[in-house]
């Protein structure tokens, strides 16, 4: 990777992480859900530059949100955002193999994977029931994967969604 696109990429991370800090939560039947913007643009990076980018800028992406939201579980993000950045480094080996429906299904698959994966650890050792924790993570993939379409449609004219 150039430098110039490497420069390019440390400050759309930095912007995006900005971003990330000011999105306001909201609350869903007393639970506390924010839009991981984060993991959208790890899909972008995904699609454009392969598993090993988006594996390493996972992972700082993660253990960064570590340190920022949630240092009681030190290490959960970090191994989630790249751990799934290896997923989304897939949508550049099948980026033009794939049509956008299996696209967007794997990506789905992955968001929902994401948060199930962050959530079992974040949970662990709290009695929760089976349906909050499903309400849980599938409203936050759900809505992921909203903004993402959302995005994508707007303005990046259907990059991921289309052939």
């Amino acid at each position: 990777m150039k430098y110039k696109v490497a420069l390019q990429i440390v400050v759309m991370t930095i912007v995006v992480m900005c971003i990330q800090i000011f999105i306001p939560a909201f609350n869903f039947y007393h639970l506390v859900i924010v839009p991981d913007i984060l993991i959208i643009f790890l899909t972008y990076i995904g699609f454009y530059y392969g598993r090993f980018y988006v594996i390493i800028l996972g992972f700082l992406i993660g253990i960064s949100q570590d340190f920022i939201t949630q240092v009681e579980l030190m290490g959960a993000m970090a191994f989630t955002k790249s751990a799934i950045g290896f997923g989304l480094g897939t949508l550049a080996l099948y980026r033009n193999i794939w049509s956008g429906n299996i696209r967007m299904l794997f990506i789905f698959l992955l968001y929902n994977l994401h948060f199930l994966v962050f959530y079992f650890i974040n949970f662990s050792g709290v009695p929760i029931s089976s349906s909050i924790y499903i309400q849980v993570v599938l409203i936050h993939s759900l809505l992921s994967f909203a903004i993402l379409f959302v995005i994508d449609k707007s303005f990046f004219n259907n990059k991921i969604t289309l052939k």
